[in-house]
């Protein structure tokens, strides 16, 4: 068998339009994907790495700012000790009254003390220090806690009582009395100062470590979360990534094992989930394959191997219709028509109807775009086909089919082709085993015929004159349910084998020239349970493998001598208790025997012909067979002209 390969399929059909997904399904997708859930929590640990940073980097710059605003306490202090000491220096030992120059250098000196003191103080209060202050190159901000705050404005108070006493002395051109008044308000007042200025510092630095007790637990805490989210991380990624891709690496392991088939529970995030499903799809087509090539090679008929394809294709593919179509040449015409379909909707089973007409085009590549207008009008939405094989004789493309667009593509096409080619290889099997059997069978009719004194080509008359007329009955409801492509083809077949039971018959008998007597034509009337059973036995065989061959073949064997009226022979059936096959065949016989030359007789004319057969309609022959007869006439008599024998 030539290689097959998938016909060029048609353009798609527009998508329909995608529905919107709602959010909380897109949520739901979102938060079960590793992608996303990774990204996020590597998010997380970056942002609190960051955050920590942040706060790092406020910790080590507000304790920078804490240590100017220390520094400048200390100076506080510092200054307060100063003008207190310098009072009692100033004070102490003294027997006269101190110079105008010692004077002088004191009160310049507390003037800038004073005025240290009075600056820092006020920056604190206003909470904002300059820079020529602390040194740094910004203005230092301050935040103050309750307590810092109280013994702020204690300090202040403190200072500002003592500064109105001494302020005669800050005046310029203060005399001595003013001078020596304020250093022994410093000399008495001062430690309170100090006092004061000490207990502000305390305040400050005990703020500062509050602050920084926080900054440090802060960090542990940033710590602790971080290794918690770690944690939790590797449990979600356990549970999440590990766990299921184990349960995948198990289940692949079985299937190569030869567990084909074996489903993986699609568990953990979304890429895993996939990761499950497609294993799934993997395993369970490769079962599909294994099972359909065992059907397949089973030895079923065409139609069984497609009903096969399609319920072993289920599970993966939802085919609607599978069909095999053949191409026949003939009479100068080519015809591809349904050979066998097996579809689940009756609509698709109509439009794919066997024996339906589906192109007239010469070639299996010049017929898919018939054939896909053909199906697509006809409720078939997608379609894929492939040629089985093609020569000069005939040709035969599978075809798969679903009523919605779009669904036989993409990676379903490798399956279809593997279907297709067992398809192939099923139909190869049958048309040869069957041809063989057949074959042999036509050599014994054309053994009997060639006994009988008829001459000409009696066989190939009458066999297409029943196909023409199982033609006509077919267009007709009556008939349509029984009569398909493959009806035809088979009485077409077998109509030649209708005499075989003559092989049985004597030559005495057989070739008398004159009436025969009533023995003799007791043994004649012998000759359809003769070739009926002849055809019985080659038909045991087969249907011991569950095939059946010569069924039509048996019936027009054995009841093409019954006539209508019930007095035929051999059983004296009547009426539709006669095989359809073998009413066809009795009259395409007859009218085949009355238009050709015997020995005995000469050509009758065909309009003689038919009056013969009305006047025995319904008595010899069905009615409904000799009008399908005449409606046929024309083609009948076109196949008369070019093989008669008169």
């Amino acid at each position: 068998m030539a290689a097959i390969e998938p016909l060029p399929q048609p353009s798609a059909m527009p998508a329909p339009p995608l529905r919107r997904m709602r959010w909380a399904s897109r949520w739901r997708d979102a938060s079960s994907s590793l992608r996303h859930t990774v990204v996020a929590a590597l998010a997380a640990v970056l942002l609190l790495a960051f955050a920590s940073a942040l706060v790092t980097r406020h910790v080590l710059s507000a304790r920078v700012h804490d240590y100017a605003i220390l520094n400048l306490a200390g100076q506080l202090r510092e200054i307060a000790n100063g003008m207190a000491l310098d009072g009692r220096q100033l004070l102490v030992d003294r027997v006269e009254t101190p110079g105008p120059d010692e004077l002088a250098r004191y009160r310049d000196k507390l003037v800038v003390q004073a005025s240290q003191y009075e600056r820092i103080v006020e920056s604190f209060f206003q909470r904002e220090l300059a820079p020529d202050l602390t040194g740094l190159d910004v203005p230092v901000s301050c935040n103050w806690d309750r307590q810092s705050l109280a013994q702020l404005a204690a300090t202040r108070d403190a200072w500002r009582g003592l500064h109105a006493r001494i302020a005669p002395a800050l005046q310029p051109g203060a005399g001595p009395v003013a001078v020596l008044s304020a250093a022994r308000t410093l000399d008495a007042e001062g430690a309170t100062l100090l006092e004061s200025t000490r207990a502000l510092a305390g305040s400050f630095k005990v703020m500062m470590q509050a602050k920084l007790d926080n900054a440090i637990a802060l960090q542990f805490g940033s710590a602790g979360a971080a290794l918690v989210l770690g944690l939790l991380l590797w449990g979600w990624v356990r549970r999440q990534v590990l766990l299921p891709l184990a349960a995948i690496e198990g289940g692949a392991t079985r299937v190569l094992a030869g567990e084909l088939g074996h489903q993986v529970a699609a568990a953990g995030g979304t890429e895993t989930r996939r990761v499950a499903e497609a294993l799934n799809r993997v395993s369970t087509r490769m079962q599909v394959l294994f099972d359909l090539a065992g059907r397949v090679g089973s030895g079923l008929s065409t139609g069984e191997v497609l009903r096969a394809v399609r319920d072993t294709l289920a599970p993966v593919i939802a085919l609607d219709a599978v069909a095999v179509v053949r191409r026949q040449r003939g009479a100068g015409e080519t015809a591809w028509t349904v050979r066998r379909v097996v579809a689940d909707a009756a609509p698709l089973r109509a439009a794919l109807a066997e024996g339906t007409r589906a192109s007239s085009a010469g070639t299996a590549v010049g017929a898919l775009a018939d054939l896909d207008r053909h199906a697509r009008s006809r409720g078939i939405g997608s379609w894929w086909a492939a040629v089985l094989r093609e020569d000069d004789d005939d040709a035969w493309i599978v075809a798969f089919g679903a009523a919605a667009p779009e669904r036989l593509s993409g990676p379903d096409e490798a399956l279809l082709q593997a279907a297709a080619t067992l398809v192939g290889l099923q139909l190869d099997r049958t048309l040869s085993s069957e041809a063989l059997v057949v074959a042999a069978v036509e050599g014994l009719a054309k053994l009997a015929e060639s006994r009988d004194p008829e001459t000409g080509d009696h066989l190939l008359r009458m066999s297409r004159y029943s196909a023409l007329i199982a033609e006509e009955l077919a267009s007709r409801p009556g008939h349509a349910q029984t009569i398909d492509a493959r009806w035809i083809e088979d009485l077409e077949r077998f109509a030649p084998m209708h005499d075989i039971g003559k092989v049985g018959i004597a030559d005495a008998i057989l070739l008398k020239p004159g009436r025969l007597s009533d023995e003799e034509r007791a043994e004649m009337s012998r000759h359809p349970l003769i070739g009926a059973e002849v055809l019985r036995r080659c038909e045991a065989p087969l249907q011991a493998r569950g095939r059946s061959v010569f069924r039509l073949g048996i019936e027009i064997a054995e009841a093409h001598h019954e006539r209508w009226d019930g007095t035929g022979y051999p059983h004296g059936l009547a009426g539709a208790a006669i095989p359809l096959s073998a009413r066809i065949v009795a009259l395409a016989d007859v009218f085949d025997a009355l238009t050709s030359r015997r020995p005995y007789k000469a050509a009758w004319p065909v309009e003689k012909a038919l009056d013969a057969i009305r006047a025995e309609s319904g008595r010899h022959f069905d009615p409904d067979v000799v009008a399908a007869l005449e409606r046929a006439l024309p083609r009948v008599l076109a196949f008369y002209e070019r093989h008669k024998h008169v």
